[in-house]
């Protein structure tokens, strides 16, 4: 140590330049590719929320298709800040919907200096602004505590829950050996967690494993019992969550992450790799319209609600009202009150563990379809219970008031008021001038050809915005025009 000519305080004092260095580099470039970003996409916007000593605390940015695809699906998002592979440790977020074809769809990334309760009040209070005040019907989390108090300050209508991926991470954590591989614990604790519909099957089902497993003190047992209303479906009943609690779709940020982002990554290539994530996931977006567009419908039934359905959703989820067409096939329908309730019974109901539910209550009002397993209200598509109701009523199409548009091939035929009057569950019910109809139609020609090919989308996007600011002089300097007709 006497040979060395630096003291152990210049050795610290010189490492804490370079850190510092090192860090006001990094945020220079992430406000470069934000540059970009911005100069690629004029709807790219994002906030930074920094500390006395000018230092970033909190970012948050989203895209111009981000923030257009919450207009259409932010009724019920996942935040996820589990990711920490960076070179601060800063948790990092997605906040993440799903879209008309059941896939993960993107709506903002987020840098977190700390997870606590006033870091996430300023980032659900940004988010709710940068979305133009739309707020989430339904928001899903990990378990963090300062979230909870965060999302009940600033978002306190938005049904708040836990979702399922970290429920089933943590109990591998804490149970070890007992949820091993091979484990029947495991298959059994996922069939709880997955499959029970209705309160008493998940009591039942509850109680039968920790007796058969002899887990009736285990403690983080006891603790996730006592939570259930968080994350258990049976709990869920009337909250809409676009079934993101299911295992399959519940993707975290963490899990989507760690395939783009490398361990020890600078912010601003957390920000590069976060496009590439988005580039990906356009493009399998793009491959499912093509692929609902293309048509091509392989039948299983052949009857007339299936011929609607496939006229109705998108690919993929034509082929989950397949399933759950298919499922109807294992129930009976007995009339308790002619054109009131109804009750489906399965077929194989002696086959069945004790504790499994065979008999469903579906009730009718005024056209509206209830089952008690609740499937509707939770996912935005009909139960097996209620198809099998209307194929006993002899239906012959889904009905009206259960055709959810956000799993619709026009779930984003959703308009501005000043133009709502062109949805096609709208009805053309204006008549218009001949002026008016002639731009309408040439318009919508620039429209079907701008969408051939990637060229004819950026040729026709760079004519608008040089169209639209002269059209808006000429319109201003038109005496007595009013811009507020659109």
């Amino acid at each position: 140590m006497e040979n060395i000519p630096f003291t152990k305080r210049a050795l610290k004092t010189l490492c804490g330049k370079i850190s510092s260095e090192q860090a006001d580099d990094d945020v220079r470039k992430t406000i470069e590719v934000f540059s970009e970003m911005g100069a690629a996409d004029p709807e790219f916007t994002y906030s930074v929320q920094v500390d006395d000593d000018s230092r970033i605390m909190n970012l948050l940015w989203t895209t111009g298709k981000g923030r257009a695809q919450y207009h259409y699906f932010g009724d019920a998002i996942t935040f996820d800040t589990t990711y920490r592979t960076n070179v601060y440790d800063m948790p990092f977020g997605l906040i993440v919907g799903v879209n008309s074809h059941f896939q993960s769809a993107i709506f903002a990334g987020v840098l977190l200096r700390e997870e606590k309760v006033e870091n996430f009040e300023w980032v659900f209070r940004e988010f709710v602004k940068m979305m133009s005040g739309k707020k989430p019907v339904t928001i899903l989390t990990d378990q963090c505590r300062a979230m909870e108090v965060a999302i009940s300050n600033v978002l306190p209508a938005t049904k708040h829950r836990w979702c399922k991926w970290h429920v089933l991470r943590k109990a591998k954590e804490r149970l070890g050996a007992l949820y091993g591989k091979n484990s029947q614990f495991k298959v059994d604790f996922h069939q709880i967690v997955n499959q029970m519909l209705t309160k008493e099957e998940f009591e039942g089902a509850w109680l039968q494993m920790l007796s058969t497993y002899a887990l009736e003190k285990n403690p983080y047992l006891y603790q996730i019992y006592e939570t259930r209303h968080k994350w258990a479906k049976p709990y869920f009943s009337g909250i809409f969550c676009a079934r993101m609690t299911s295992t399959q779709r519940s993707e975290s940020a963490n899990h989507m992450l760690k395939t783009y982002v490398p361990p020890g990554s600078a912010m601003h290539v957390f920000v590069k790799q976060f496009n590439k994530l988005l580039y990906d996931r356009d493009s399998e977006e793009s491959f499912q319209e093509k692929r609902t567009r293309l048509g091509g419908v392989v039948y299983k039934v052949g009857g007339p609600m299936e011929k609607h359905a496939a006229k109705i959703y998108t690919r993929t989820m034509f082929e989950k009202f397949q399933e759950v067409l298919y499922k109807s096939a294992s129930y009976y329908i007995d009339e308790l009150v002619p054109g009131e309730v109804y009750r489906a019974s399965h077929f194989d109901s002696g086959r069945r563990e004790k504790w499994y539910k065979v008999e469903y209550k579906v009730l009718v009002h005024n056209g509206y379809y209830t089952c008690e397993c609740g499937m509707y209200e939770h996912m935005g598509m009909l139960c097996c219970h209620v198809v099998k109701v209307l194929l006993h009523l002899r239906c012959t199409e889904i009905p009206a008031l259960h055709v959810m548009k956000r799993w619709t091939v026009d779930a984003r035929d959703v308009l501005p008021l000043h133009l709502v009057q062109y949805q096609k569950d709208q009805g053309l019910v204006t008549s218009f001038s001949f002026m008016h109809s002639q731009l309408y139609l040439n318009c919508m020609e620039v429209v079907r050809l701008g969408d051939v090919n990637v060229d004819a989308y950026t040729t026709a996007m760079e004519s608008i915005k040089v169209l639209v600011p002269k059209l808006k002089l000429v319109a201003v300097e038109g005496e007595g025009w009013d811009l507020s007709r659109g």
